[in-house]
């Protein structure tokens, strides 16, 4: 059985993620920063982890095959120690521990922050610093870029691409879905993509990534 640990498995996409795992039949792992996300964990079918990336967090990686990473700094965290720091620690005790893939939330707008939105730009650069770690490590990595978060309920209908022209929205229950299908497509290994709402099914999706540059950056 693969087993998965998931970083920021306490926040509203990381949770999902969790639950979808478990739905697919993944043993997983969930990093989570206090007993009530420890509750939640065990109650979803996964096995907590106490821990925080600017502290403790090794210990769950262990044997680990899959590394899914969902952390975020929110509208008044600080980026830079979450989205950069935190993750490329993250990052760097993975490649220590020859943990072979890697499956990174970040967000649209990373590759060009000076055209979204001031307030965005430390977030996006924050995120765009940890993605070059990513892309650089030599573990299998892929990288999802959502539009704007909705807690709507998944439509299983994306349009993803390296770039897609237009920004959008998307379902937190169709970024979780995309992570772990991305687990099993290898269309999706070493890929960064954009993903919105949008006609395709998340199958066909992915699919069509195969023919994106290799670099994913």
């Amino acid at each position: 059985m693969t087993t998965v640990f998931v970083a920021g498995a306490h926040g509203q996409t990381g949770g999902r993620i969790v639950r979808e795992l478990v739905k697919e039949g993944y043993e997983v792992r969930g990093l989570v920063r206090n007993e009530e996300h420890r509750r939640d964990m065990e109650a979803a079918g996964a096995t907590a982890y106490l821990g925080d990336l600017s502290e403790s967090f090794s210990e769950g990686l262990k044997g680990a095959d899959v590394v899914i990473c969902s952390v975020g700094a929110g509208a008044k965290g600080d980026p830079e120690h979450v989205d950069h720091v935190g993750t490329v620690r993250l990052i760097e005790q993975c490649v220590l521990d020859q943990i072979p893939r890697f499956v990174l939330i970040s967000s649209m707008g990373t590759t060009n922050p000076e055209d979204m939105p001031p307030f965005l730009k430390p977030f996006l650069i924050a995120k765009r610093k940890a993605e070059k770690v990513l892309e650089e490590s030599g573990m299998v990595y892929t990288i999802i870029r959502p539009g704007g978060l909705t807690n709507d309920p998944g439509t299983g209908r994306v349009s993803a691409a390296l770039h897609l022209a237009q920004s959008g929205r998307i379902s937190r229950d169709d970024v979780a879905a995309a992570a772990v299908l991305s687990l099993r497509m290898e269309e999706a290994h070493n890929r960064a993509f954009d993903l919105i709402e949008g006609p395709e099914t998340l199958n066909d999706a992915l699919r069509g990534l195969k023919g994106s540059d290799e670099s994913g950056s």
